[in-house]
C-alpha cells in the first residue's frame, strides 16, 4: 500500500524529533568532568641576600666576594704642593710616617671602596713595606729609594710599580708643581692588573676585633689629638665629633680635605705607635731612615672620644700590628676608616682634654 506523500513527511519529521530528543537526553545524563579550579599563580622565590662579613681592613660589613679582594696599598705624597690629595677618603686604612727632611708620607690601603683618582703617587720607603706585607697587599708606587726598591723585590708582596705597569699611571700636570708630584692612578686600573696577573683574590688574613660605636649618651662633648711630626707644615690634629662618633683631620692648621669630595678626611679610630728609627744612607748614598717596627713599644688608641694608653706589638714582618691594653688584651676597634700614626720617640702627641 502506498503511503501518501503528506503522511510520509509527518513520519520523517517525527523520527527526526525522536532522534533529537534522544541525543539531548544522552548529553544531559552523561557523567560531567569534575570542576577544576584555576591553577595558582607561580610564587616568585627570592634568593636571600648574601650574608655580610667584616672587611678585614676596616671591619665594615661587606659581601664575602668583596672581603676576599686583595687590598691595594698606594704610596701617596704629602708635600705641601701635593695637597689636597685625591682618593684618601675612600681608603680603609692610612699609615702616616716621616721620611727624609721632616716630610710625612702616606700608605693608603684600599679595600671595599674604589677611587677613580688616587695620588699624587710617590716613591716607596722601607718604613711602610712591613704593613703591606702583613696585609698581603699589592703595593702601588712610582719608584723608591734604593733600599726600598731592593726590599720590595725580596718581600712577598705584589708589586704594581710604574716601571712594569706604566699604563696604570697617568700624569696630570698642575701649575707650579714639579713633574714627580703629578702621577695618579685608580683602584679600577690597578684591580684590572691584579685580575690579569691572577692576583685579585687574597687568602684570609688576621684582623682586629671589631666593636660597635659608643652609645650616644656616653660620648664626651669634645676631644682633640695633636701630633707635631716636624715643622708646622706637618702638624696633624684630630677633632672629635660626638654626633658622628668620628674625628675630622686638620693639617698645618687647616682642614685636610680630599680633592675628590672637598670634605675633610675623617677616621673612626686613630692608633699612634712610637717606633724607633735610625738615620742612614742607602747603597747609592741617599739619606734614609730605618724604622724598628718588629717588636713592641708605647702606643695610644683613640676612639669614641677617649684615649687608651696601649702597647703596639708586631712579632715579625708578616705578623699583624696589634694594639693591646694594660692587661695585654687586644683593643677592639670601631668599624670604619682608620689612621695609623707612626711617630719616633722624640714626637709626643698631646690629648685634650
Amino acid at each position: 500500500m502506498k503511503i501518501p506523500q503528506f503522511s510520509r513527511l509527518i513520519w520523517i519529521s517525527l523520527v527526526l524529533v525522536l532522534l533529537l530528543v534522544a541525543g539531548v537526553s544522552t548529553w544531559l545524563w552523561r557523567p560531567q568532568p569534575p570542576h577544576l579550579a584555576p591553577a595558582p599563580a607561580p610564587v616568585a622565590h627570592r634568593n636571600p641576600p648574601p650574608a655580610l662579613v667584616p672587611d678585614p681592613i676596616d671591619g665594615e660589613p661587606v659581601s664575602g666576594e668583596i672581603a676576599v679582594r686583595r687590598p691595594i696599598a698606594v704610596m701617596i705624597d704629602n708635600l705641601s704642593l701635593a695637597r689636597p690629595q685625591w682618593g684618601l677618603s675612600a681608603a680603609a686604612r692610612v699609615y702616616e710616617a716621616l721620611t727624609e727632611g721632616g716630610i710625612t708620607r702616606y700608605l693608603a690601603v684600599f679595600a671595599e671602596q674604589d677611587a677613580d683618582r688616587i695620588g699624587p703617587v710617590r716613591s716607596a720607603r722601607t718604613q711602610f713595606l712591613d704593613y703591606a706585607v702583613e696585609l698581603d697587599a699589592a703595593i702601588a708606587h712610582v719608584g723608591g729609594n734604593a733600599d726600598a726598591l731592593a726590599l720590595v723585590r725580596e718581600l712577598p708582596v705584589k708589586d704594581l710599580d710604574d716601571f712594569h705597569f706604566g699604563d696604570a699611571y697617568r700624569r696630570i700636570p698642575a701649575p707650579h708643581v714639579a713633574f714627580e708630584h703629578t702621577a695618579f692612578t685608580s683602584t679600577q686600573t690597578l684591580r684590572g692588573i691584579l685580575e690579569q696577573r691572577g692576583w685579585a683574590e687574597d687568602p684570609p688574613i688576621a684582623q682586629p676585633s671589631w666593636k660597635d660605636d659608643r652609645p650616644v649618651p656616653d660620648r664626651p662633648a669634645s676631644q682633640r689629638v695633636t701630633i707635631a711630626f716636624s715643622t708646622p707644615e706637618y702638624t696633624v690634629s684630630w677633632t672629635y665629633r660626638p654626633e658622628t662618633n668620628d674625628y675630622a683631620r686638620a693639617l698645618a692648621g687647616a682642614p685636610d680635605t680630599d680633592a675628590a669630595t672637598g670634605h675633610a678626611l675623617t677616621a673612626k679610630t686613630i692608633a699612634i705607635a712610637v717606633i724607633p728609627r735610625t738615620e742612614g744612607r742607602t747603597s747609592i748614598g741617599e739619606d734614609t731612615w730605618t724604622f724598628a717596627d718588629v717588636g713592641s713599644g708605647p702606643a695610644w688608641v683613640v676612639e669614641d672620644g677617649t684615649v687608651v694608653r696601649a702597647t703596639w706589638q708586631k712579632a715579625s714582618r708578616a705578623d699583624r700590628l696589634r694594639f693591646v691594653d694594660q692587661t695585654d688584651h687586644e683593643i677592639a676597634l670601631n668599624r670604619g676608616p682608620q689612621w695609623i700614626e707612626i711617630v719616633p720617640p722624640e714626637v709626643t702627641p698631646t690629648f685634650e682634654p
